[in-house]
């Protein structure tokens, strides 16, 4: 079986450094603090989050929500209801006449019970459409979990946490805030996969969490112990400058350097040269040609011109006339473009004159394409 996990979270066993943001992170949530989690994609927040849970001491209550798939706000109350379910003590599932008193007292949700085993769970629905009654009433449940555990507080983890701002009939970011000023019982943790979203959400001195939240940044885990990691693995040894080179091609990001080496393993490479890594990275980018096209065709027209000048630049050039001539734009034309791809999280700006793409892999497309 390949030993390389693509595409699901890794396993806290299966961890592999960030020593010193497991140990940051785990004294914040110790000392009740509300964390947000900055990162690119695929640098693996979402697997610290859950490594930093599975280890935490039994006196906190973890529980973790993705906001993906939440498009309003009851779809919030399904979810977190779900999270909170799922967190249930298993002292407290494994005593059904407790879990069902307990189910019961809740306002505005009733509860019907499933077993697996000698274990019940319960389902939620919804007698009420008052988000603000569903939202009290789910965080009575959490203190209630928390008084019959004995826990100083619980942690929530909301993934995807940008979401929220697609929500516009209630401000559920101003209502955690309430709750989080109110109840000494709670800390939340903030993390999501746009990070000019997210921290225009909750940086922002106009924003109702501004100044109220201590930022933890996730960038490439350090290479000599990812190289370690997959070399061990592999059972074998990269090549001179082999894993640099991808790590430094691929921006460090942990999930298509774990990827790259499940396509190593999966065609028997296992001490892989530097041309190994450049065919396998270019098959990754040739896989997604298809998708990647149809991602630019829905671009509008000055983005494309934005993304393709981008692409085609000289780093700190974007705006150099050449490169104007090259897209047939003005500058003024071209600032408009990238402002717009900045604020849909497209892009990134590193420096006067320079951007990267934040998906890698179609940056890589869109090189390859202007070549």
């Amino acid at each position: 079986m390949n030993p390389f996990r693509i595409d699901k979270i890794v396993p806290p066993d299966d961890f592999c450094g960030r020593a010193d943001e497991i140990s940051r992170l785990s004294t914040l949530i110790e000392g009740k603090a509300n964390v947000i989690i900055f990162g690119d994609r695929r640098y693996g927040k979402t697997s610290l989050i859950q490594k930093v849970f599975a280890d935490i001491p039994n006196t906190i209550l973890p529980i973790y929500l993705d906001m993906y798939s939440a498009v309003d706000e009851m779809d919030f109350a399904a979810l977190l209801y779900k999270a909170v379910e799922e967190a249930t003590p298993t002292t407290l599932r494994k005593q059904s006449g407790k879990l069902m008193k307990l189910f019961t007292s809740i306002d505005g949700v009733s509860f019907t019970p499933t077993k697996s085993g000698e274990s019940f769970a319960m389902k939620p629905s919804f007698q009420t459409q008052d988000f603000k009654q569903l939202l009290a009433s789910a965080f009575d449940l959490i203190d209630q979990y928390c008084q019959f555990s004995k826990c100083t507080h619980a942690v929530i983890a909301f993934d995807e946490f940008q979401q929220v701002a697609e929500i516009k009939h209630v401000k559920i970011d101003a209502m955690l805030r309430a709750i989080s000023q109110s109840n000494p019982n709670v800390s939340f943790i903030f993390s999501g996969s746009k990070k000019s979203m997210l921290k225009s959400l909750l940086s922002e001195p106009k924003q109702p969490w501004y100044g109220m939240t201590t930022p933890i940044s996730v960038e490439g885990i350090d290479p000599t112990l990812l190289q370690a990691y997959c070399e061990e693995k592999l059972d074998g040894k990269f090549g001179d400058y082999a894993f640099t080179w991808m790590y430094e091609t691929l921006r460090g990001q942990t999930r298509l350097i774990l990827q790259t080496c499940f396509d190593f393993y999966a065609n028997k490479i296992f001490n892989p040269s530097m041309d190994d890594a450049i065919e396998a990275i270019n098959r990754m980018v040739n896989e997604h040609k298809a998708d990647f096209t149809e991602k630019f065709l829905m671009f509008r027209g000055q983005q494309k011109k934005g993304l393709r000048a981008i692409a085609s630049a000289v780093e700190g050039k974007v705006y150099a006339q050449e490169n104007l001539d090259k897209h047939n734009v003005t500058k003024q034309r071209l600032n408009q473009a990238i402002l717009s791809l900045l604020k849909s999280d497209e892009i990134q700006k590193l420096d006067e004159g320079t951007y990267q793409f934040n998906n890698v892999l179609f940056g890589l497309w869109m090189i390859k394409e202007q070549r």
